[in-house]
């Protein structure tokens, strides 16, 4: 006589998942006692320099990725290592409190442009690539803790508003999420018009990638169409993709705007791939359906933008159609998300 098992429920799944995450953690428990100490973000403030002062939030020990966030900077990611070496670009600026943005912006792993300006733009419209980078963030949760599989996650939370007396209000919230042992960022932002009249968000996330993960010979590939005129699109076969230059004393910047496209699960992807690895920027094109690359292969400045938007910069050679933003209503809110994955190269064994 034979016994068929009981069919499989999702339900039989969860208690298979929370019991193995159970397990996972007392091992892990048994090994590194005060499990906090070691993994949770660590908060910390700069005491020497020009960003004295500074709030930072420490993730560390994300499979070999290492990243400040920059509390004081619209919770921002700022200098990121991975297996050791500095890979977000570091620039050659005076202060974060200097005059231009040519002055205080510091690089860093991801910069926020906007909200009401991303690209060139008068002071009374907040200036190069807006506001939004001098706005400091109210940080309403910084923590580790255990998931129900059994790994070990991060969290830093925080609120940031720009807004004016009759002017614009608008505020994001801002989640970064991490893992131990994962080489990944993931950012979530909420996006609400508190005002009472509609307001165009021009947003823009500026990915900063620079040396040795950015090397002559490195490649920076992504899915999209190049705009056409007159509205009109057509695909860049096999989608865009440059091969990196040497570094050049006096070498112009050169700025591609292009239109996002989605993969089958709804992402899009943008990548640096050299020696050390893949880079990879994912983003949902409904959220943010416009591409900027900005290539600066200047001695001294040498660094890679991947930056996707709800527009492409004011200065950028797109269409118009591009530079608007997206109107948000009174009250309305929009969603994003992105991730930054770091991968290393494959080995002479192809493993």
């Amino acid at each position: 006589m034979t016994t068929t098992p009981p069919e499989q429920t999702p339900d039989d799944q969860v208690d298979r998942d929370a019991v193995w995450g159970a397990r996972r953690r007392r091992f892990v428990e048994a090994r590194s006692g005060a499990v906090e100490r070691a993994w949770a973000p660590r908060a910390v403030r700069v005491d020497d320099g020009p960003s004295t002062g500074r709030r930072q939030v420490e993730l560390r020990h994300l499979g070999g990725l290492e990243v400040t966030v920059e509390a004081d900077q619209f919770l921002d990611l700022g200098e990121a290592s991975w297996n050791g070496e500095v890979v977000s670009f570091v620039a050659p600026t005076t202060a974060p409190q200097a005059e231009s943005w040519a002055r205080r912006w510091q690089g860093g792993l991801l910069t926020t442009c906007g909200l009401t300006a991303v690209g060139v733009a008068a002071e009374a419209d907040g200036g190069m690539h807006g506001r939004a980078h001098r706005i400091p963030a109210a940080v309403t949760r910084r923590e580790g803790r255990w998931t129900a599989a059994g790994r070990y996650e991060l969290l830093v939370d925080g609120l940031l508003r720009e807004g004016a007396v009759f002017q614009q209000n608008l505020t994001v919230t801002r989640s970064i999420r991490a893992e131990v042992g994962v080489a990944r960022i993931r950012l979530h932002d909420v996006v609400r018009n508190e005002g009472f009249v509609a307001e165009p968000v021009r947003l823009l996330y500026h990915v900063n990638l620079g040396w040795p993960l950015l090397h002559g010979g490195a490649v920076a590939a992504a899915a999209t169409v190049v705009p056409g005129g007159a509205g009109s699109e057509r695909p860049d076969d096999g989608g865009w993709r440059r091969v990196i230059g040497e570094p050049e004393p006096a070498a112009d910047e050169q700025v591609d705007a292009l239109d996002a496209v989605a993969g089958p699960d709804g992402w899009s992807i943008a990548t640096l791939s050299g020696e050390a690895g893949t880079v990879t920027v994912r983003f949902r094109p409904e959220q943010l359906p416009f591409l900027t690359v900005w290539r600066s292969t200047a001695a001294g400045s040498y660094a890679l933008g991947i930056e996707p938007g709800t527009c492409w910069p004011s200065h950028a050679s797109g269409p118009d159609r591009g530079k608007a933003g997206r109107m948000v209503e009174p009250g309305e809110s929009f969603e994003v998300d992105l991730e930054i994955v770091f991968e290393p190269a494959a080995d002479d064994f192809g493993d």
